[in-house]
């Protein structure tokens, strides 16, 4: 029988996608002496799979102007550290981040198409634009994108990323062993943040996060977020603003997740004195948890740690230090408020290490019976608070040791696509790294365990 028209055209293409899915991934040398001077140039060149790296110029100078819109799916673009250990400097100053394709909005955009990327090693300063939202590295919906070792810094904004569950689409972003400081724009001042993530899940771990310029240290929309084993303190407004989010957070099980992280509020903070905000600031519900477990929190305001501000939000409480850093009245943090037809009855826990001067919340499920609230001059043995080193020392009073509920207990929930929650506490650091808690039996109360 005769073969109809076009078959052996058909047949040709698949094996050269055969061919194609089989070809090693092409490396591609940007810099001094190297194939391409330019990243945007290797860009061009780049399939799915293949890795961009990039070497140092002369003396640390920057590259200039950067605008990478990535739509390669499965790219690394990674830096070479210069012989001293220098991150790479992308620098954005001069460029119009205008967000109008094909110029993307950030020194370095992922589009919807690519994802599965890395970007590794570099420094990313300067992203403005007209409307004050130039971002050092944006993530427009694509799908397990990680950035890692990068130092985001004086931008209008330094991460923010768009998605919606409903479409599955910004899944699995992941911020790891990264700095977020300096971002932020006082021509549109607390409209621009160090984060502002969006999508269906965020994952940061081992990050510090500082001193926006303007709003607050990590705003969020996302569906789920998960912030473990990091450093994040002194903004000029909240430390975490978690709120509503169109087609995001409306669905159920849109959680946030705190555990191991190291939490503290500047003593000269300008803007808004509380922690953290979990609820609404557009009208939307948040129908989640806000799940704070195993943190070091410090906060010398008369303002709460928790604000619930959704009918569908609640909040677990286990296992932090709270701590007030010698505030003195009127100074009195409250340890939870609920507004905006959130409920104080949500807000349950135990385990907690409280210090003199936080009250706990009236009607709330937060019993003195099940924390321990400190006497007076009972402070933490941090090994240096004034240079905010929180870790405790081992001569920690027994009432700060071995307090904790097993995670089991606590029943963390897992993020969309996984199948359970990491299984290993981790603490923060310095700089930018983690390491796994050791402990026998129960762990210690906030975010270290004394050593």
């Amino acid at each position: 029988m005769a073969r109809g028209p076009g078959k052996p055209a058909a047949l040709a293409g698949a094996l050269l996608l055969a061919l194609a899915a089989r070809a090693p991934a092409g490396v591609h040398e940007v810099g001094p002496g190297k194939p391409f001077q330019r990243i945007e140039d290797a860009l061009k060149r780049a399939r799915p799979g293949d890795t961009i790296l990039v070497h140092p110029l002369p003396g640390g100078a920057a590259y200039e102007k950067v605008a990478l819109a990535v739509s390669v799916p499965r790219l690394t673009i990674r830096a070479m550290p210069s012989a001293d250990g220098r991150r790479v400097r992308l620098d954005g100053a001069g460029f119009q981040y205008s967000g109008v394709a094909p110029v993307p909005r950030a020194i370095v955009q992922f589009e919807p198409e690519a994802g599965g990327c890395l970007l590794e090693g570099f420094e990313l300063a300067n992203a403005h634009n007209r409307t004050s939202n130039g971002t050092g590295v944006r993530i427009a919906a694509a799908n397990d994108v990680t950035i890692r070792n990068c130092d985001v810094h004086h931008n209008d904004m330094g991460i923010q990323s768009n998605g919606e569950v409903g479409k599955d689409t910004g899944r699995n972003q992941r911020l790891e062993s990264c700095a977020f400081h300096h971002n932020g724009n006082e021509r549109r001042a607390g409209f621009n943040h160090n984060l502002y993530v969006m999508g269906t899940s965020v994952r940061m771990t081992g990050c510090e996060v500082y001193a926006p310029t303007t709003g607050h240290n990590f705003k969020s929309r996302a569906h789920f977020i998960w912030v473990e084993a990091s450093s994040i303190h002194d903004s000029t407004n909240r430390e975490f603003d978690l709120v509503d989010g169109d087609a995001n957070t409306e669905a159920p099980g849109s959680h946030a997740v705190l555990i191991g992280n190291v939490i503290a509020k500047a003593k000269d903070c300008r803007g808004n004195h509380s922690v953290i905000h979990f609820g609404q600031d557009g009208g939307k519900d948040h129908r989640g948890t806000l799940f704070l477990v195993h943190n070091t929190i410090v906060q010398p305001f008369g303002a709460p740690v928790v604000e619930l501000s959704a009918p569908g939000a609640s909040a677990v409480i286990a296992n932090n230090l709270f701590w007030n850093a010698g505030a003195r009245p009127p100074q009195i943090p409250v340890l939870a408020e609920a507004r905006n037809g959130a409920a104080i009855d949500r807000v349950t826990g135990g385990s907690n290490w409280i210090s003199q001067g936080f009250a706990l919340p009236r009607g709330s499920g937060l019993a003195p019976a099940d924390n321990i609230l400190a006497g007076g001059g009972e402070t933490p043995p941090f090994r240096n608070a004034p240079a905010q080193d929180y870790q405790l020392l081992a001569a920690s009073p027994a009432r700060m040791i071995n307090i904790g509920q097993p995670l089991a207990a606590i029943n963390l929930p897992a993020a969309p696509g996984e199948n359970s929650p990491p299984a290993t506490l981790l603490q923060y650091k310095a700089p930018l790294q983690t390491e796994p808690r050791a402990f026998a039996g129960r762990p210690d109360a906030g975010a270290y365990e004394a050593k």
